[in-house]
């Protein structure tokens, strides 16, 4: 292993914990390659029935307290999202809403033990560096690019999309200028951009946490090595506050980001 794959530091889960007593095998490099879409899947499970059971048995007049925490949580994300998507925003809630609380809870998950980030991380395979979580960021950006596509073919039509994908020209020297300038190109260019840049942002900013996260683990075990102990300083306490506070601002980033394209995909005369 190089050393500078040998220097990133992760705090254990339950997976890594399993593969340091299990044999080599198809099993053992089955779980090391698809530790985190294991756990996304785990978490997008977990997170399906807590929310299946907050809105099981609604009533008119809603008198549980889960129901009034369900109803707050829709009508958060419903305030935060109407500034871009106007009466669109109901329309759109369920995916941008969903969106989010995985990405946040694929971010908090670090903070349980015996779990990790899916969101971010990287995954050491002998001297090779893979990507982890960027699979699992890129998979996302690749839902929302796909969504945002199929709405704007949808509310605008194909031909107007089309037009749209051209830079929208109308005169005969605009339809000149923009065969010239390879127009077409360079939006679709733009349009392939937006999941990249969202896969990459959030996967490096969760990476470093995770990293972080890491080192105060490590070092908190190292503080109580002299001593013998079994157990180290629980240092990675200190960059819990950070972890929570940086999960929540890059699940809000993605999702914010979202909705601006999905502003962008509707019809002009939508936006207002």
């Amino acid at each position: 292993m190089s050393e500078a794959a040998a220097e990133i530091p992760e705090a254990p889960n339950a997976i890594t914990v399993l593969l340091a007593n299990l044999p080599h095998g198809a099993v053992h490099d089955f779980l090391h390659a698809w530790e985190n879409v294991i756990f996304a899947w785990v978490i997008g499970i977990a997170l399906a029935s807590g929310l299946a059971w907050l809105s099981r048995r609604p009533a008119l007049i809603p008198h549980q307290r889960r129901q009034n925490f369900a109803e707050w949580i829709v009508e958060w994300f419903e305030s935060a999202f109407v500034a871009d998507l106007g009466p669109q925003t109901r329309h759109f809630l369920p995916f941008l809403g969903t969106l989010f609380l995985y990405i946040l809870a694929l971010n908090w998950a670090v903070l349980l033990p015996g779990l990790k980030s899916p969101t971010g991380g990287l995954i050491l395979d002998g001297e090779a560096i893979l990507s982890g979580g960027f699979v699992i960021t890129a998979a996302l950006a690749v839902s929302v690019f796909a969504y945002v596509q199929y709405t704007a073919i949808r509310s605008q039509g194909p031909v107007r999309y089309l037009h749209h994908l051209m830079g929208s020209p109308t005169t005969a020297g605009e339809w000149i200028l923009c065969a010239m300038t390879l127009a077409p190109v360079t939006h679709i260019l733009g349009e392939l951009v937006r999941p990249i840049s969202l896969a990459l942002r959030l996967f490096g900013n969760v990476t470093g946490e995770d990293i972080l996260l890491g080192v105060f683990f490590v070092l908190g075990i190292l503080a109580l090595q002299a001593a013998h102990l079994p157990v180290g300083l629980p240092l990675h306490l200190l960059i819990v506050p950070l972890v929570l506070l940086f999960g929540f601002v890059q699940a809000m980033i993605f999702t914010w980001l979202t909705s601006a394209y999905l502003k962008l995909a509707l019809p002009h005369e939508d936006h207002h």
